[in-house]
């Protein structure tokens, strides 16, 4: 299994950077940074920086990690616009842009930067999907055709110019889905799914792509199934394990057997142990964010960790 890392946490273009370079040091797949405006605050009101920018700038500044969205947020961008887009910044980095994208769902981001227009807020989530649904054609058709024409409900290419095409040949695309439409969805148009959480939401995700895959003539093994766990904790002793779970199992009111099933923490061997059941599930890439973690000093530290007793030990 390859690891990605979470980079949005490091907040600043000099932070996500530096985190970045670290995680490229030490030999990580990847670098991934979240597609939002602002962000998932009530206020929303933190520094946040525009993620096609800051990732533009993190991919001409580093020279062998793989750089991606988790996940691309659909409706912030024109479809055959974002096509140009990926395959600049594809040339741009060498051939390093790993492409995940999402319908969208944060109704505050539709509404304050009026994304559908008209003042029409966030659409229901079945136009949210059956948007997704026609970017996932357009992206492919533009990014293995020079010229590509489209004639969709929502939108209409004539002759839309994709040149030079990404470095990448083929160029996958993956999507980040758990609903059983999404996932029918990315089985027929995608080479790949996202799944988000822990194993347990993982499990599911699998249990539903795999009979999706088979209807469409595709086999498992050929996806490329990759995961996001953004509170990976090394606990120093099962003790500490067995103290988190209990206060995790008491917020969410699960079991006790249910939380230490799902979550990805634990102390190193425990741990090493939940990724490979993940494995098994036949994730091929997880993209981690290892806590606690305040500050960029203290992100490299837990990342190195994570590469020294986890990775070290699958």
């Amino acid at each position: 299994m390859e690891f990605g890392v979470y980079i949005r946490p490091a907040a600043t273009y000099s932070g996500m950077l530096e985190l970045t370079r670290h995680a490229e040091g030490l030999g990580l797949f990847g670098a991934f940074i979240n597609d939002h405006v602002h962000s998932m605050s009530p206020e929303g009101k933190e520094p946040y920086l525009e993620s096609w920018t800051a990732l533009s700038g993190i991919g001409v500044q580093t020279s062998r990690i793989r750089l991606g969205h988790i996940t691309l947020f659909n409706s912030l961008r024109n479809p055959a616009f974002l096509a140009k887009s990926i395959a600049t910044l594809d040339r741009m980095t060498d051939g390093r842009y790993e492409l995940i994208i999402g319908a969208g769902w944060n109704e505050p981001e539709y509404i304050g930067y009026d994304l559908m227009e008209g003042g029409r807020g966030m659409p229901s989530p079945g136009e949210r999907v059956d948007r997704l649904r026609e970017t996932l054609q357009i992206l492919r058709g533009m990014l293995t055709n020079e010229v590509f024409s489209f004639d969709g409900k929502y939108w209409k290419l004539k002759d839309a110019i994709n040149v030079p095409q990404p470095l990448q040949r083929p160029f996958r695309i993956s999507v980040g889905a758990e609903k059983p439409r999404m996932i029918r969805i990315t089985a027929n148009y995608a080479d790949g799914i996202n799944a988000s959480g822990g194993l347990t939401a993982i499990s599911k995700t699998m249990a539903r792509l795999q009979p999706a895959l088979e209807r469409n003539g595709k086999r498992l093994e050929d996806f490329y199934v990759s995961g996001f766990a953004p509170q990976v904790t090394i606990n120093k002793d099962e003790g500490e394990y067995e103290s988190m779970a209990k206060r995790i199992a008491e917020r969410t009111s699960g079991t006790l057997e249910e939380v230490k099933g799902d979550i990805f923490a634990g102390t190193p061997e425990i741990l090493v142990e939940k990724f490979r059941r993940a494995e098994d599930l036949c994730v091929k890439m997880m993209i981690v964010y290892v806590r606690p973690a305040n500050t960029v000093e203290e992100m490299k530290e837990r990342l190195t960790a994570f590469k020294d007793y986890v990775i070290e030990g699958l």
